[in-house]
């Protein structure tokens, strides 16, 4: 059906590139735009649109993606010459916005865009390469393409030794060493047996860990970058309790320990009531110290609380929550995105309350910085 140059028979190949673009798209999405259209007056392009774009896309970082799809499947004027494919612009001085990426990746799987020639291919394609990787590790992770997120949490997967432990305060034997066994000695020469030196040293036990993570909606794209990281530190470490945070708290310990990291990400986002919403970290630290803080936090713990301190709740509850915090933990890190910027001031009150207790700062907007974080706690690990 073909109304005013809009022609509804590419609905299905909306949904192909919409998916291809990274938008989570059901069938049920695709049965409410059908009764949306049937709704609404389809000789008004602008009717047609609003009702696509309302049943099909619910994320609002969206929008821009099924604008531009809309415009290029169901184009307003059709003076075009027939065997016309729509070009994405281009600019030799700035590189494609990340939604001019989504865009091309999801036109590219319906064959509306035309690909790029040989010799244009040869001259400009680098992916794949040694410099693709290093461009993909100082990435934005707000700025990355669906194909690009993907490949960095290849890249996270593995983001952790496998031996981050820590000294316990306990001694055991050993052969030999720089530590003399004092005590073992003297019970030795009380019993009359040949004086021999006895060594001892500290025990090792796996680091424990506590992740605390915003999942508001100004930490949404990396939060669920984060979770990934979040993952191999669960597989590769030792005790890991991991919660997010919005409105309120989300123990996802539990789920975050499958193997296989796709269905322990499916079982986070199935779990999570709360995502994307508003921030309230002074109430949900409260209940973790209420709550959690004596169960999962053994001697030695260490708190990595990813957040942008962008907190709707009362400051005072916050202050107060994150001193008794700083007092259980034996290291307070601040993952803060924000932190990207040389020129960044936490100027936010909660971002301040947070500076201030905080024993250690370090960004977390890329895969660069995550790996970084990485190397940072195993050297820690014995401190």
């Amino acid at each position: 059906m073909s109304v005013t140059g809009i022609d509804l028979r590419s609905l299905p190949r909306l949904a192909t590139a919409l998916r291809a673009g990274g938008v989570k798209l059901g069938t049920d999405s695709l049965l409410l735009a059908t009764r949306a259209l049937g709704a609404c007056e389809l000789t008004r392009r602008s009717d047609v649109h609003a009702a696509l774009r309302c049943s099909l896309v619910h994320d609002p970082g969206d929008f821009e993606l099924f604008d531009a799809l809309f415009d290029a499947l169901f184009p307003a004027e059709l003076n075009l010459p027939r065997d016309t494919r729509p070009l994405l612009p281009r600019s030799p001085l700035a590189g494609p916005s990340p939604a001019m990426k989504r865009l091309a990746q999801a036109l590219l799987a319906v064959g509306t865009v035309r690909r790029l020639e040989r010799r244009e291919l040869e001259q400009h394609d680098a992916s794949g390469t040694a410099s693709d990787t290093e461009l993909l590790r100082r990435k934005d992770f707000e700025q990355m393409s669906a194909a690009e997120l993907e490949a960095a949490r290849d890249l996270l997967r593995q983001a952790f030794p496998d031996d981050a432990t820590r000294l316990t305060r306990r001694y055991q034997p050993e052969r030999t060493g720089r530590r003399l066994d004092l005590r073992a000695m003297l019970r030795a020469s009380s019993t009359g047996k040949e004086f021999v030196p006895r060594h001892r040293r500290l025990i090792e036990k796996p680091r424990d860990w506590v992740l605390i993570m915003d999942v508001s909606g100004s930490m949404a794209a990396y939060s669920r970058m984060f979770l990934h990281f979040a993952h191999a530190l669960r597989r590769r470490s030792g005790g890991l309790e991991a919660f997010t945070f919005a409105t309120r708290l989300t123990r996802i310990t539990r789920v975050l320990s499958a193997s296989d990291p796709d269905l322990a990400l499916a079982g986070v986002t199935s779990l999570v009531g709360d995502w994307e919403g508003g921030t309230r970290l002074g109430d949900c630290l409260a209940e973790f110290n209420r709550h959690w803080a004596r169960r999962v936090m053994s001697r030695g713990a260490w708190v990595l609380l990813l957040s942008d301190g962008l907190e709707r709740g009362p400051v005072d509850v916050l202050e107060a929550e994150l001193a008794r915090l700083g007092r259980l933990a034996h290291q307070l890190v601040w993952l803060n995105p924000l932190l990207r910027s040389a020129t960044y001031q936490p100027l936010a009150a909660g971002a301040a309350v947070i500076e201030r207790h905080a024993s250690l700062r370090q960004a977390a907007h890329n895969v660069d910085s995550l790996l970084s974080l990485g190397r940072l706690l195993a050297g820690r690990q014995n401190s």
